[in-house]
C-alpha cells in the first residue's frame, strides 16, 4: 500500500528530484556520485529525477549514474534544465551534494522550482559549515564546546599543544591535523590552508569517547533523540577521526569508496550521559535552526563530559547514511522508514509561493520578510 504525500500523488508515486554532483572538485563529485545510488537503490517503488551538476559549470537529466547514462546525458545550461523540471515537476528534492556551493547555494534550486527540501536549508547549512560559527551560536545556549581560537593568514596562535589545527569551512575531516608539539604548527597550517583561509584552532580533548548523536523533528513539534553510534579510535596512531576514515580513494578525487570503520551503533551510553547528549544536540537544533533532523559529532572526555565539535546537518538517505544507521541501530525503524518518515512532513507542512497564507484567504501576506504559516484558530 502506498503512503499518501500530496494530493497530486493519490494515484501515482512520489517523485522525488536528486541533486547530485559538484561544480568545484573532482573529489566532491565523485562523493556525490557514491552516496546518491544507495537513496535511489533503497526507494524502488519512487520516481526518481537526477539532476547532476558538473565541473565544467553544465548540468545534465541522465537516466541513470552509470557511465554510459552520465556520458550519454545532453548537457544543458541551469535555466534549460529548470525548464525542463518546471514541465515535470517534482514533488520534493533530496540534496547529494558535499561541496560547499551544493550545500549552500544549490539548495535554493527547490525554491526556484517552489517544492519542498528533504533537510535543511541553504542558509543552515552555510551556518553549520562553518564551525567557528556553529560553536559560538551553540555555546550561547549552554552547549560546551572546546577553547578555540579563529586564525586569518599570519595570526598568532595563542593557545599551547595539543590541539587540532582545521579548515574552518571543509568537511570529511579534509586538512585536519593533531598537533601535539611546537614543531608540527607550521606544516599543520599549510596544510589547513590549503583548503581555507580561515583556519580553527581547537582545544583537543583527550579521548575518553568519540559519538555521534542525531535528532529527527516529530510531528508535535519535539525532537526525537536517535541511538548514539559510537567510533573506536583507541588502536589508532592518532585518537582522532581523518578523512582517511571515511572515504578512500584512489587519487584525484577518483575510485572513492567507503572507508572499514570500527563503531557501534546503538552506542553503550547509560542514562547520566545519554540526558546530557540530548540536552546538548536539542538545544544545538534548535539554535542552529535546523529543519526535519540535524546530526553531531561529540567528544567525550574521560571524566564523562560531552563536547560539541561540530554539526553536520546532512543526509543522503543511502543505507550506509549516519542517520539512517542509527535510526535502524535500535528496533523502531526500518531502512527506509525515517526518509518516509521526513519526506511526508516535508511535503505536508510546504507552503507554495502565493499559497494561502494568511487569515484573510486571499493568498497574500500583508507584513514580513518572511513567508509564515497561518496561525490556526
Amino acid at each position: 500500500e502506498k503512503l499518501t504525500f500530496h494530493p497530486s500523488l493519490t494515484s501515482r508515486n512520489m517523485k522525488v528530484l536528486h541533486l547530485i554532483g559538484s561544480q568545484t572538485s573532482s573529489y566532491y563529485f565523485g562523493v556525490s556520485i557514491m552516496y546518491a545510488p544507495g537513496c535511489i537503490n533503497a526507494l524502488p517503488s519512487e520516481e526518481h529525477i537526477l539532476l547532476i551538476a558538473h565541473l565544467d559549470g553544465t548540468w545534465s537529466l541522465p537516466k541513470g549514474l552509470g557511465e554510459e547514462g552520465m556520458e550519454n546525458s545532453t548537457r544543458m545550461s541551469l535555466p534549460e534544465a529548470l525548464k525542463i523540471l518546471e514541465a515535470n515537476k517534482p514533488d520534493i528534492m533530496q540534496p547529494h551534494m558535499f561541496c560547499y556551493r551544493g550545500m549552500t547555494t544549490c539548495r535554493y534550486l527547490a525554491d526556484m522550482l517552489d517544492i519542498p527540501i528533504l533537510g535543511n536549508p541553504g542558509h543552515v547549512m552555510a551556518l553549520t559549515t562553518d564551525k567557528w560559527q556553529s560553536r559560538a551560536v551553540v555555546s550561547s545556549v549552554g552547549v560546551p564546546v572546546p577553547k578555540a581560537q579563529l586564525l586569518r593568514e599570519g595570526d598568532s596562535i595563542t593557545m599551547e599543544p595539543p590541539f587540532l589545527l582545521k579548515p574552518c569551512r571543509e568537511d570529511n575531516s579534509m586538512g585536519i591535523t593533531l598537533v601535539q608539539e611546537s614543531s608540527q604548527i607550521d606544516e599543520a597550517l599549510k596544510t589547513a590552508f590549503n583548503f581555507d583561509d580561515l583556519i580553527l584552532c581547537e582545544q583537543f580533548i583527550p579521548l575518553g569517547r568519540e559519538l555521534r548523536a542525531g535528532v529527527v523533528d516529530r510531528d508535535d513539534g519535539e525532537l526525537e533523540m536517535l541511538p548514539c553510534m559510537e567510533y573506536f579510535l583507541h588502536n589508532k596512531a592518532q585518537p582522532i577521526r581523518t578523512s582517511a576514515d571515511k572515504i578512500t580513494e584512489g587519487g584525484k578525487g577518483q575510485n572513492l569508496d567507503f572507508a572499514p570503520v570500527d563503531r557501534q551503533c546503538p552506542a553503550d551510553v547509560d542514562d547520566v550521559l545519554e540526558k546530557k547528549i540530548y540536552d546538548m544536540v536539542t538545544k544545538s537544533h534548535r539554535a542552529l535552526g535546523c529543519s526535519h533532523y540535524s546530526l553531531y559529532d561529540i567528544r567525550v572526555d574521560p571524566d564523562g563530559n560531552p563536547y560539541f565539535i561540530e554539526a553536520s546537518p546532512y543526509c543522503s538517505f543511502s543505507p550506509k547514511s549516519a542517520l539512517v544507521t542509527m535510526s535502524t541501530g535500535g528496533d523502531k525503524y526500518k531502512d527506509t522508514d525515517l526518509f518516509y518518515r521526513v519526506a511526508k512532513k516535508a511535503i505536508r507542512e510546504y507552503m507554495p509561493i502565493g499559497g494561502n497564507n494568511n487569515e484573510g484567504g486571499d493568498g497574500q501576506q500583508e507584513y514580513g520578510m518572511r513567508r509564515r504559516t497561518p496561525v490556526k484558530n
